[in-house]
């Protein structure tokens, strides 16, 4: 089912942003999601004029080139990317992506802006978008082929497009800054932009969306309308217990119990703004019922970015891309009154404002916070967006905030690499890295990371397979050493670095169990437990991937940011990932609870930053 509940906002275009299994050609608005090409976007300008010159006389950057289309192939994240430029009087008048496999929404940024940077400057020494350079560089290698294609003087070309200026400082007034644009960022946005007061969004990174862009869009709700519609009884308490449960006494009750209690009002308040829900309901953990999970039509996080940035700028919120926050401004009492930014040109801004909103997400990209904050996570891969650096702790931190740091993060011990989309198969074996077998497999990422955690002491376990498992990217694995082959356990041991007497044990024990019919050590379905038996046998190196952290300052029911005294520090509230360090512990409850506490505390913030700004409005 996919509903829309507000009638003015039945003709937003919403973005699909679920990954793409196909070729597709551009579009900046997006058809439904199972259709795999569209209209391509074209970058037209009116060909130049160079002053003094003719056809193929001094002055043209692309010198003798004759007019035409010329063509050319780079390597994205997704694949290739096919670019189309058109030459007409010695001047790049067309830039087209006539083809490719990026992400949608993160890709969107770069598949429109880079064209258009080509062609303005008529060079190919234009910047690439913050947190889309593999995409960015893509485009410029697929143009810079077409135009060698074309016999154009390379050189010339990949020349500085205009000469370096002064870096600037901008002075401005604001009602309310907000700090970040994901979906706490946007959601704030939406919220504090009811009444028509100026508010600025500023955003680090070449898009909006953050790590909501990169997550399965999924949320978590109680008592939700789809619920009801599919007769599944739930009750915010059942939600909140869950919850509160899994927190080992370091969460804040009194918040996720306010969560909870609204959590199904959101999904009608996100309705209300254009948000397409599938209206399937699934569980992200066997261990919580009933089933409460919600998914987004698109099937990706940009199911929340898009219609909320579109609602955000229909209300008059004015966001700046590739800005970011730095430092917060106070005055003599300790309230905050502004935010200084620093712009990728190299400009800097002041924002003097009545209230600042940080919605800057985690810290997963900076290794000395995360040491500080979330040790056990640290050295660990991520896949979160590279804007998550911790920005918002650390200038909360600079004026005295209380910093909650737990020692938590949303992780999963898995491939690295080629073999990362083997991991969940549960036919395989996993042993410590001395070989000891130690849980079942079939666990859930939810629970899966604790155990291994507890029960290896250690960050890291091999998946042992043999070949009736082995597939291409075991393969590729093997190459890039991520994996390791070899004919006898023995053998295996050795090159990974494990005893081999005690993963011969492991494994024959793991063989006897699957002919007793049962699995007496850790309990596996019999059907997902499959002998070890047939070389070449392949251990698979499992290590830490972190997709977000939970801490920073402070917050109290209000999304009023704290000081180490328990004080309101007035002017400054904060939401989303960077203040969640006192709602998830260690165990993450399952995908779709963090955008939960994200949009309930961002409507927070939003409302309660509006009725401070308006009171202190002179």
């Amino acid at each position: 089912m996919k509903r829309k509940a507000s009638a003015f906002l039945a003709c937003l275009l919403v973005l699909n942003m679920a990954a793409c299994s196909g070729s597709q050609e551009t579009k900046t608005t997006t058809a439904a999601p199972q259709e795999t090409t569209t209209e391509a976007l074209e970058t037209t300008a009116a060909p130049k004029e160079s002053e003094g010159s003719e056809k193929g006389g001094e002055g043209t950057a692309l010198l003798n080139v004759e007019d035409g289309s010329y063509e050319g192939t780079g390597k994205g994240h997704g694949g290739d990317v096919k670019v189309t430029v058109e030459v007409k009087d010695h001047a790049i008048t067309s830039v087209l992506v006539s083809e490719h496999q990026e992400t949608p929404g993160i890709a969107d940024k770069p598949l429109e802006a880079v064209p258009q940077r080509i062609i303005d400057a008529q060079s190919l020494s234009v910047d690439t978008i913050s947190g889309a350079t593999e995409t960015s560089m893509a485009i410029l290698t697929g143009a810079e082929e077409a135009l060698k294609a074309a016999g154009a003087d390379m050189e010339l070309l990949k020349a500085a497009s205009e000469s370096q200026r002064e870096a600037q400082h901008i002075e401005r007034e604001a009602d309310i800054v907000i700090v970040g644009g994901g979906v706490a960022g946007l959601t704030a946005a939406v919220e504090a932009s009811t009444t028509g007061l100026d508010v600025v969004l500023i955003e680090k990174m070449g898009m909006l969306g953050g790590s909501t862009s990169l997550s399965g869009g999924k949320i978590l709700a109680a008592g939700s309308v789809f619920q009801k519609e599919q007769g599944i009884e739930d009750t915010p308490k059942a939600f909140y217990d869950f919850m509160i449960g899994m927190g080992d006494g370091l969460v804040n009750e009194d918040r996720l119990k306010m969560i909870a209690e609204g959590s199904a009002a959101n999904i009608d308040w996100l309705m209300e703004q254009g948000v397409e829900f599938s209206g399937e309901i699934d569980t992200p953990n066997p261990a919580m019922k009933p089933n409460r999970g919600l998914t987004v039509a698109s099937g990706n996080g940009a199911g929340f970015i898009t219609p909320l940035e579109e609602v955000a700028v229909k209300q008059g919120v004015e966001i700046m891309l590739e800005t970011r926050g730095t430092k917060l401004l106070t005055d003599g009492s300790g309230a905050v009154i502004g935010v200084k930014a620093l712009q990728a040109s190299g400009d800097t801004i002041t924002f003097h404002a009545k209230a600042v909103i940080l919605a800057t997400g985690g810290y997963d990209r900076n290794e000395e916070v995360k040491q500080q904050y979330s040790p056990t996570y640290a050295n660990s891969r991520t896949n979160v967006g590279a804007g998550n650096t911790g920005d918002g702790l650390i200038m909360a931190r600079e004026i005295g905030a209380n910093i909650i740091g737990n020692d938590s993060a949303i992780a999963q011990i898995m491939p690295y690499g080629a073999a990362a989309r083997d991991m969940f198969t549960f036919a395989g074996l996993y042993v410590s890295v001395k070989g000891e077998r130690f849980m079942d497999e079939s666990c859930p990422r939810p629970v899966r990371t604790p155990i291994v955690l507890r029960e290896t002491k250690a960050p890291e376990f091999y998946m042992i397979i043999d070949k009736k498992h082995e597939t291409e990217g075991i393969q590729t694995a093997v190459k890039d050493g991520t994996a390791f082959k070899a004919d006898t356990l023995e053998e295996l041991a050795q090159a990974a670095g494990m005893d081999p007497e005690l993963l011969v044990k492991s494994v024959e024990r793991y063989n006897e169990l699957k002919a007793k019919g049962t699995d007496e050590d850790f309990g596996k379905a019999m059907e997902l437990l499959e002998p070890i038996q047939e070389a070449p046998f392949y251990a698979v190196h499992c290590n830490m991937n972190t997709a977000g952290t939970f801490g920073g300052p402070q917050t109290d029911l209000e999304a009023q940011v704290l000081d180490t005294e328990g004080n309101v520090i007035p002017g400054l509230y904060a939401a989303g990932e960077v203040s969640s360090g006192d709602l998830i512990n260690k165990e993450y409850p399952g995908s779709g609870m963090a955008i939960q506490t994200f949009v309930t505390m961002g409507r927070i913030a939003g409302r309660n930053a509006l009725d401070y700004a308006q009171k202190n409005k002179k």
